[in-house]
């Protein structure tokens, strides 16, 4: 199978896609992905959408293992096989730092999975491995089986855990996580969250707020959240981020006919007519 077309596909399985597809801003994107994959594949025009996905899916399965291709397998079978996708909640590309989590779990604790596809390098995994922990006790690194020695030599003596995927997409846990709890950064913590999400753990710890205007209110409710102890900021964190769970969408979660579109469903979380919207351009048949 060309490269190319593995590449095309992977461009397929894309956040930004598939949200304009479910606030109806547009499938033209959506639609011009699935017509070049129509053509390289060979299927023809009465194939729906939802059936060039899945074969799309299985081609990045099998040859170009995308960056979301981890991120779908870790929706699977983390959140989805493990934690039935409910009292938890799984953060795509999760700004910390200066560094973006691939995937953050939020359940009993709060554990970053960072991926290092066959595509990628080690070069900056210190810097991000840094960043992560100024905000949660737990990292892992997701690799594919072939690099297990690779990205062994360089955790073995840290914290960081390491998790391979192998055949028939399974994953094994090569070395477990340990808890790092003496990096927890305040500032760090207090930017990766939302302004309603602060003003909650500002609210619980402190009472009321100070008016301030609107110029000098980062400032001012930075200096009171300094106040707090790193672990109780991260604690309050963690609360605040499981009110982040899926509110309209967990049986489209479980739907195991969408399976390559989990990691997808899980950042958009799509309310029902947002489901709709998807659900329609996916049994949609070629132009």
């Amino acid at each position: 199978m060309p490269a190319v077309l593995e590449r095309e596909a992977s461009k397929l399985f894309s956040t930004a896609v598939f949200r304009e597809v479910a606030t109806g801003k547009s499938t033209q994107r959506a639609d011009a992905a699935a017509s070049r994959l129509r053509g390289g594949l060979g299927l023809g025009r009465d194939v729906t959408n939802h059936e060039v996905v899945e074969v799309a899916y299985d081609l990045m399965r099998r040859g170009y293992r995308s960056e979301y291709f981890y991120r779908n397998l870790l929706t699977s079978k983390v959140f989805v096989g493990r934690h039935r996708a409910a009292r938890s909640v799984l953060l795509n590309e999760f700004r910390i730092g200066d560094s973006i989590a691939d995937c953050v779990l939020v359940n009993g604790r709060g554990a970053v999975y960072e991926i290092k596809t066959e595509f990628d390098s080690p070069e900056k995994l210190r810097s991000q491995l840094t960043s992560y922990y100024r905000a949660f006790p737990y990292a892992t690194v997701v690799a594919h089986t072939d690099d297990a020695d690779r990205y062994l030599r360089l955790l073995e003596d840290g914290p960081v855990g390491l998790t391979t995927v192998g055949p028939r997409d399974r994953l094994s846990a090569v070395k477990d996580a340990d808890a790092k709890t003496d990096a927890f950064d305040i500032r760090t913590m207090f930017n990766a969250l939302r302004l309603s999400e602060v003003t909650g753990i500002l609210r619980a710890e402190f009472g009321a707020l100070p008016a301030v205007p609107n110029g000098v209110r980062y400032a001012a409710y930075l200096e009171l959240a300094d106040q707090m102890s790193p672990i109780a900021f991260q604690a309050r964190m963690q609360a605040a981020l499981k009110t982040r769970e899926l509110r309209s969408s967990r049986q489209l979660m479980l739907t195991s006919s969408l399976a390559p579109l989990r990691a997808v469903v899980a950042q958009l979380d799509p309310d029902e007519q947002q489901q709709d919207r998807l659900l329609s351009w996916l049994s949609a048949r070629g132009a």
